[in-house]
């Protein structure tokens, strides 16, 4: 009886795998060099590199991270590996249709939109509050946290300057 019930396991592992091995696959190809497009297969959270075609089961795939890295310099102008993480919407990228036999060409991130909302607060003094929203080329949204290599840069500066030249206020940025 236990051998049998094995024997019955083994057969529906197997079968399930052959299934999926089975299934109609396209290819998706990420155009944008440095983008990394997370998916989610078979319940898994996938990265699909740039700049190659990878096999992939025909039907819907669900974007659940974007990563969007270039090489540049630090501070210290020695080079390094900038990178903005996506959030939702993703835009025209939160669901991609893979149709089998096909390649699908993805294009994200460059060139981004940067939108400044702002509002003024009277909150603890006046004051000025000024968002950054990065949005690539799909519509996709990017956090406004910068990171450089594994670190967070450092927050941007931001200056106020007269049409003459003058600066008439300056500061810093500030995460969160």
């Amino acid at each position: 009886m236990r051998r049998t019930a094995i024997l019955v396991g083994l057969l529906v592992v197997l079968g399930g795998g052959l299934v999926v091995w089975a299934a109609p696959t396209g290819k998706v190809k990420i155009d944008t060099p440095g983008m990394v497009l997370e998916v989610e297969m078979y319940g898994q959270k996938v990265a699909l590199p740039p700049l190659r075609e990878v096999p992939v089961a025909a039907g819907t795939l669900e974007t659940k991270g974007i990563k969007l890295h270039a090489q540049g310099r630090d501070m210290k102008n020695r080079p390094a590996i900038w990178r903005l993480d996506g959030t939702a919407p993703f835009g025209d990228l939160k669901e991609i249709q893979i149709t089998a036999g096909e390649v699908k060409a993805i294009e994200g991130g460059a060139p981004l939109t940067v939108k400044t909302p702002f509002s003024v607060s009277t909150k603890g003094g006046k004051q000025v509050i000024v968002g950054l929203n990065f949005i690539g080329k799909a519509k996709e949204y990017y956090r406004t946290v910068v990171y450089m290599g594994r670190n967070r840069a450092p927050a941007p500066k931001i200056a106020f300057v007269s049409e003459d030249g003058k600066i008439l206020d300056s500061g810093n940025f500030e995460y969160g």
